[in-house]
């Protein structure tokens, strides 16, 4: 999850080569991985812990960095992370095993277990589209929610409340989009259908099934619970921490984990049946997000491949299972801008014998310094060009949130004002571009362009309390 939005969350598989021993694996891999996560570390790209686990031994294991940057607090096999949107896969295995339970039905619609939606929808989206990311919802992060509201929200009913008026992106079934509202929505109904909060049904139904002793919800980030804090990646390297950052547990993410009690959950997952059956598990692994779908169990035991990873401010996590090679690989950062999953790329590398890229500077940071040596109107004009020579694609609008973010932050309206331009012009459906970029004219005190861009925000989405809000501001 997100202080203001959800990060852009990647789904990619985990290629491993032939299994490997334990002994093996550390004389002839274990000095190369080493140097991958000391190169992260030294570049200040990673801060975090790393394991990956051999036919159910660990293979590697390592902690860099520190859990508390401000207090010089390392850490520790035994730290506890931020895992993000990881959560959402939790959630997925509690609606299976309701199904298991003949609870609920995948093919239910919405409208039978939670009120307040429109009838098109409540009728129409079902419980599978739901968990495919099919529905047609979108990310509340990014569309719904003001952030200075999202800091007070308790529980799921809290966001919920802003989803109910969300309109589809699609018509439900007729593709796939990645979808955090979708997952909150799981979780309702969960809480709905159990009569309990989504915590203590995770609690008795995964976490103490599986001796997950340090997986759970913590809104507050402490010392005395062995929490890492998370440090958001600005230009200059990690320095503002996320410890105010209102992480409840609202099913698209907020669950805290150990690299160890990952592997808890992976083992049991591939090799009992105290989560699910063997039927249903085919169906937790496999999703329209993956090129690869599973007819059954033994297939997926002989050569399934999954992972899944998770992102937000101060937060960066993966979660990768290789049944054909009996590879568990989990890394977990107290970064973020997807430093766990560009760690785990450089880790799989190495056991493919594929050449392993040194780390860059996060795009971000490499649009930021792009404008400030270069200049507003540089970048406004050749920003294509300057960009495609710096090796950055693209295709993520979050890269240039973050720069944006950063030039807020530092007050620099002009040259935040030539992100935001290029931002809206490449991005033109994100609704929080066209929000920042009032912003920023609000900076300059220009309140008739700050006016225009928050009402091209409503026009994107007329439900847009963020917009709303600032304008009424603007009235007053």
């Amino acid at each position: 999850m997100k202080k203001f939005k959800s990060n852009i969350i990647t789904t990619l598989f985990l290629i491993l080569p032939a299994a490997l021993s334990a002994q093996n694996s550390e004389s002839v891999y274990g000095s190369k991985f080493s140097e991958i996560v000391n190169e992260a570390y030294s570049k200040g790209v990673f801060s975090g812990n790393v394991l990956i686990v051999s036919d159910g031994k660990a293979a590697f294991e390592t902690s860099i960095g520190n859990s508390d940057y401000e207090n010089n607090i390392p850490n520790t096999s035994g730290t506890k992370f931020q895992t993000g949107s990881i959560t959402k896969f939790f959630v997925k295995t509690l609606i299976h095993q309701l199904a298991d339970e003949k609870k609920i039905s995948m093919t239910d619609n919405l409208g039978k277990y939670l009120t307040g939606f429109s009838s098109d929808i409540s009728g129409n989206v079902t419980i599978q589209q739901l968990t495919d990311h099919t529905s047609g919802f979108g990310d509340f992060f990014r569309d719904a929610m003001n952030p200075d509201y999202l800091r007070n929200v308790k529980n799921i009913s809290d966001v919920l409340s802003f989803i109910r008026n969300e309109k589809l992106n699609f018509t439900p079934g007729s593709r796939v989009q990645y979808s955090n509202s979708g997952y909150v929505i799981l979780a309702a109904i969960v809480e709905k259908i159990e009569g309990k909060s989504l915590e203590e049904i995770l609690k008795e139904r995964i976490f103490d099934k599986t001796g997950m002793n340090n997986t759970g919800f913590k809104v507050v980030n402490t010392e005395a619970d062995g929490k890492a804090k998370g440090y958001l990646s600005g230009q200059l390297g990690p320095k503002e921490n996320n410890s105010d950052m209102n992480i409840i547990g609202a099913g698209a993410g907020g669950i805290y984990s150990t690299t160890g009690d990952m592997n808890k959950f992976a083992q049991s997952l591939i090799n009992d049946n105290r989560l699910l059956s063997d039927e249903s598990k085919v169906r937790l692994f496999n999703s329209p997000l993956f090129p690869v779908q599973y007819q059954n169990w033994n297939e997926f035991r002989r050569n399934g491949k999954f992972a899944i990873a998770g992102g937000a401010p101060g937060i960066s996590a993966f979660f990768g299972i290789n049944m054909e090679k009996n590879y568990v690989m989990i890394v977990l950062s107290n970064f973020d801008q997807g430093t766990a999953e560009e760690v785990s790329q450089r880790l799989s590398a190495v056991l493919n014998d594929r050449e392993v890229k040194p780390f860059s500077p996060p795009p971000a940071q490499v649009i930021y310094d792009i404008i400030k040596q270069k200049g507003a109107d540089n970048f406004i004009a050749h920003y294509k060009e300057e960009l495609s020579a710096a090796g950055v694609d693209l295709v993520n609008d979050m890269i240039l949130l973050f720069a944006g973010r950063e030039f807020l932050r530092d007050n620099d309206t002009d040259n935040a004002l030539a992100l935001y331009s290029v931002y809206t012009k490449e991005f033109p459906e994100i609704v929080v571009a066209w929000n920042d970029m009032g912003d920023a004219y609000l900076l300059k005190n220009d309140k008739d362009k700050a006016r225009k861009c928050y009402e091209q925000a409503l026009k994107i989405r007329p439900e847009n309390k963020r917009a709303k809000d600032s304008i009424q501001k603007l009235d007053q």
